[in-house]
């Protein structure tokens, strides 16, 4: 029997390490908020570290390039490299938020300062990637707080249509997403979901390499239990079971009966064919119905004509509106 090498061992380990630390749950504890201080201010930031500190994400107060502003990095885990060294990397995620209130929005918008000013930040947003030389370019979200609030308080407010060509630009012009927010809560659970959605960005991305690929052919599966993997025709059966049990009125016996017959769908649909539209609905009604797998007696239950129905236009129907 042949034994790991050493450092074999401790690159495995690293590897299983690394994936789990990747999975949904786990990679929160390593992303780490950047939070400008303004960001924090009464009454929009009550909320703000409450939630992140729920997520189990890690937060720094900083004083960032443009104010009331939060960037956004990770700390990928210590890693044996291929001399034995151990190494940490830090990864700068390529996103941000800006948040402005009302008062603020309302001015910029209605002196045409809003791209400008949007702009600006972004510039100012660019820092020096972990490559030395290159830029990172850092996708922003707008949070807009409390706009609702002000114009109600204050007269001669920016119109609905100039709002809206004011955010329309920013969207066409820097891709830049929004939000028109109005209370604390709304703002602290809009930065936890975001920092959750990029903390789980790798897992998501190896997952849809993994099952997503063009050349992956036919492979249905993910990591949740219960789930049926195929892979060419391994499982198809498997595959096949699982869905009938998904019918209403199909049991684990009725879907054991059927396979008995039919072990795949496309011989079940093979056999549709050969009936034709006349003795089709009726194909599946005789079929003996085992008991908790004992034998089939005389007076075995079948699977009738009325779920053999049903069963039958579940899988040729193809008007959209069909009730079965």
């Amino acid at each position: 029997m042949s034994t790991q090498s050493n450092p074999d061992r401790l690159k495995r380990l690293a590897y299983i390490e690394d994936q789990r630390n990747q999975k949904p749950g786990h990679c929160n504890r390593f992303l780490h908020v950047v939070i400008d201080p303004e960001f924090l201010r009464e009454p929009h930031g009550a909320q703000v570290l409450p939630k992140l500190t729920e997520l189990g994400c890690k937060y720094e107060l900083q004083q960032q390039s443009s104010p009331s502003t939060v960037t956004f990095y990770r700390t990928v885990p210590s890693k044996v490299t291929t001399t034995g060294t151990v190494s940490d990397t830090r990864v700068d995620e390529p996103y941000a938020v800006l948040l402005l209130d009302g008062a603020s929005f309302v001015s910029y918008v209605r002196n045409h300062q809003l791209l400008a000013i949007v702009r600006s930040v972004k510039q100012g947003l660019r820092e020096v990637g972990n490559d030395g030389d290159k830029q990172l370019d850092r996708r922003l979200s707008l949070l807009v707080f409390g706009l609702v609030s002000y114009c109600r308080q204050h007269r001669g407010c920016v119109g609905r249509r100039q709002t809206e060509q004011a955010l329309t630009e920013l969207q066409l012009y820097e891709d830049i997403s929004h939000q028109l927010l109005e209370t604390d809560e709304q703002v602290g659970t809009f930065l936890a979901q975001l920092a959750r959605s990029i903390a789980e960005r790798p897992y998501k991305q190896q997952q849809e390499e993994r099952y997503g690929g063009a050349d992956q052919g036919q492979y249905f599966g993910n990591e949740k239990k219960g789930c049926v993997r195929v892979e060419g025709t391994a499982g198809l059966q498997q595959l096949f079971q699982a869905q009938l049990i998904k019918i209403p009125s199909v049991t684990l016996e009725i879907a054991e009966a059927i396979l008995s017959v039919y072990p795949t769908l496309h011989a079940l649909m093979e056999a549709f064919r050969v009936a034709g539209e006349q003795h089709a609905p009726n194909l599946l009604a005789s079929i003996a119905i085992r008991r908790a797998g004992g034998p089939i007696a005389t007076s075995a239950r079948r699977i009738g004509p009325e779920l053999s129905r049903k069963i039958y236009l579940l899988y040729t129907s193809t008007n959209p509106k069909q009730e079965l």
